[in-house]
């Protein structure tokens, strides 16, 4: 865990390279030369219409452009629905001995298919920390979503989770959730999509208590390669309890995966956990910087 000063620092200072990056603007180069920067709009076989920062709402024809964002206009194009696999697997670990014994393993891993108009995706983490030869703290979650595209870029989600979270005094907890979302880009250089709804949470504490009520949520899932190899990523969402709206809990996260080999990335993480209303004798915040390796296939 980071210093809370440097944590808060970093976390801003991380959190505003993730807006700088979200808010510069693309790149189209010509096949003269010429560079536009703005952003894509639609894309078809033959045109694209390109919102240039100078000139607005351009027409381009399609052999006339060279790269955008340093990708053909093929690697560019939205994907059309179709079956589809991808996923990742992610592990971090520390081990000190000496004057401070310690040792931390974080495990995470996505697989996210698609099938027509349907997109699964499920979700796998845990989590061990021990300090000084004390039993280990685990934190563990399992999740899964189906998002259904009743457009091309609007789908319906419903999803569940189940875990647990010894560092915040949750024994066990499930979720189970619906939104509605829009997934407003998805190509090989940048993808974002962003959901609202309501999700049932139900929390059995450590003191043998519970915790159980409905929420609405706002989620948003960023990714922008930068330098046509790093990718820079970022998650998060808010809860916030509809009969107590000072029962809020934020979680977030911010990274950079810089390519090693083919499929295999250094990451470099922040997560970010913020809950007003803790258990007993708990502190609101948690922040961890973890530096690991990526697989994604």
């Amino acid at each position: 865990m980071l210093p809370k000063r440097l944590s808060h620092n970093f976390l801003f200072s991380a959190l505003g390279l993730a807006l700088s990056a979200m808010a510069s603007a693309d790149q189209l180069v010509l096949t003269n030369g010429d560079t536009l920067s703005g952003e894509l709009q639609e894309q078809t076989d033959t045109y694209v219409i390109w919102q240039s920062d100078n000139f607005g709402a351009l027409k381009i024809a399609a052999k006339r452009i060279a790269t955008i964002n340093g990708l053909s206009l093929n690697a560019n194009k939205a994907p059309v629905f179709r079956n589809t696999y991808k996923g990742g697997l992610s592990f971090t670990g520390g081990f000190a001995s000496g004057n401070q014994k310690r040792e931390d393993w974080d495990l995470e891993s996505n697989v996210e298919w698609r099938e027509g108009d349907f997109r699964h995706s499920s979700d796998v983490n845990f989590e061990s920390h021990s300090l000084a030869g004390s039993e280990p703290k685990e934190e563990f979650a399992l999740g899964h979503s189906v998002d259904w595209f009743f457009q091309e870029k609007w789908y319906l989600s419903n999803g569940v989770a189940w875990g647990g979270d010894d560092d915040r005094s949750v024994d066990h907890f499930y979720s189970v959730g619906s939104a509605i979302g829009r997934q407003f880009w998805d190509t090989p250089a940048k993808s974002l999509s962003a959901e609202t709804g309501l999700v049932w949470i139900s929390e059995s504490l450590n003191d043998q208590t519970k915790d159980q009520r409905l929420t609405w949520s706002w989620a948003a899932d960023y990714r922008r390669n930068l330098m046509h190899r790093m990718e820079l990523f970022h998650t998060h969402k808010v809860l916030i309890a509809l009969t107590d709206f000072e029962d809020t809990e934020l979680r977030a996260n911010l990274g950079l995966r810089v390519p090693v080999v083919e499929n295999l990335f250094t990451e470099i993480k922040l997560e970010w956990i913020f809950d007003n209303q803790p258990a007993d004798g708990k502190k609101p915040t948690d922040t961890q910087l973890s530096i690991g390796v990526n697989y994604g296939w």
